[in-house]
């Protein structure tokens, strides 16, 4: 009885132990990391575009945070961290790509277009349209669970 007590015990302190470790790695991780990861796609992306490399390395360590928590922390974090901010930067330049090719040509067709509907900042449209949201999610459709 006092071995099973005492084992109780001691997986609840490895775990209490376990979850403080983890607390503290990825903010360790960051101050070590954060500005080496954004070295390395600034190379990639050009220095111009730093505000993207730290987007995209700072999106990293919130799926660390994320993903650890869940899943617990892998055996390299170090590594880990680098593999999803390249495959981050690779979903960036895809996506980068699609933009650049097929939205953007669009966007400049209708861009004549744009500039005739300005939105309505006035109190007033503010307050009808916060009164449509009201009422667009209090719908009798939407689940009360949403």
């Amino acid at each position: 009885m006092a071995y099973t007590k005492n084992y109780k015990s001691l997986c609840t302190f490895t775990e209490a132990f376990s979850v403080m470790e983890q607390q503290e790695l990825i903010p360790h991780l960051f101050r070590a990391e954060y500005r080496k990861i954004v070295s390395v796609l600034c190379r990639g992306f050009g220095f111009d575009q730093i505000e993207i490399a730290e987007d995209i390395a700072s999106d990293t360590f919130l799926t660390a945070a994320q993903s650890w928590g869940l899943n617990g922390v892998p055996q390299n974090p170090t590594a880990w961290l680098y593999n999803v901010a390249k495959n981050k930067a690779k979903n960036y330049l895809q996506h980068y790509s699609i933009f650049k090719s097929k939205i953007a040509p669009e966007i400049k067709n209708t861009s004549s277009d744009l500039h005739e509907n300005e939105i309505d900042l006035s109190p007033q449209n503010i307050n009808d349209s916060q009164l449509q949201m009201m009422f667009a999610i209090c719908h009798p459709s939407i689940a009360a669970e949403a």
